[in-house]
């Protein structure tokens, strides 16, 4: 039976979306450029590892970040937060599994800094716990990770249900007992299907 509900926060909680944004700050060729020198290089994902700081990729990148956008790029590699509004639909969706008696959990690969930009978010303020990435120097889909997570609330992962916007995350889990649903932000009521199909009182 669930009795937990797992969020992950990009995609789900937030709006993480480096084209959309990327494209709508800068022209098309800078906008290639930052997305594949930095937002979907793979020391983007080592910060949210843990092992990368925002300095080592700026230090890393300075040379191919043109020289008249540099400061607006440092400012969104050391904060990216800002560009990340919050979705409107999850905190009720939070507070009515809260009232029903669910435990509701974040599970995400975030870097350190989470911790600093968290009450911006404010579905979190209904959380039981979060876990993130750059704790436990384990990232999704790593089984590690997601013994972690069981481990630290001491859950049982088939009394959980995760709610993440990758598939690979959503089968990392599936791997470690934990059943999930991958999410479409633009399909709220899929969501609510799912979580209902799963056994969940909403």
């Amino acid at each position: 039976m669930i009795r937990n509900v797992v969020f992950d926060m990009g995609g789900v909680l937030i709006d993480y979306d480096p084209e959309k944004t990327l494209y709508g700050l800068f022209d098309a060729p800078t906008a290639q450029l930052l997305l594949r020198e930095i937002f979907r290089n793979p020391l983007w994902g080592e910060k949210d590892r843990g092992t990368v700081l925002p300095a080592d990729i700026l230090a890393q990148k300075r040379a191919v970040i043109p020289p008249e956008h540099y400061d607006r790029v440092a400012a969104m590699v050391e904060n990216y937060y800002p560009y990340m509004p919050p979705f409107p639909e999850p905190e009720a969706l939070v507070r009515r599994l809260k009232a029903n008696g669910y435990g509701v959990y974040l599970l995400s690969n975030a870097s350190i800094d989470f911790f600093e930009h968290k009450d911006g978010i404010p579905a979190l303020q209904w959380f039981d716990g979060c876990l993130i990435s750059a704790e436990v120097l384990h990232i999704k889909p790593e089984p590690e990770i997601y013994q972690a997570f069981f481990e630290r609330f001491s859950l049982q992962p088939d009394t959980c249900f995760f709610i993440d916007d990758m598939q690979a995350n959503i089968d990392g889990a599936a791997r470690c007992g934990m059943p999930g649903f991958r999410h479409d932000h633009t399909r709220f009521d899929a969501l609510l299907q799912a979580l209902q199909c799963a056994g969940v009182t909403l």
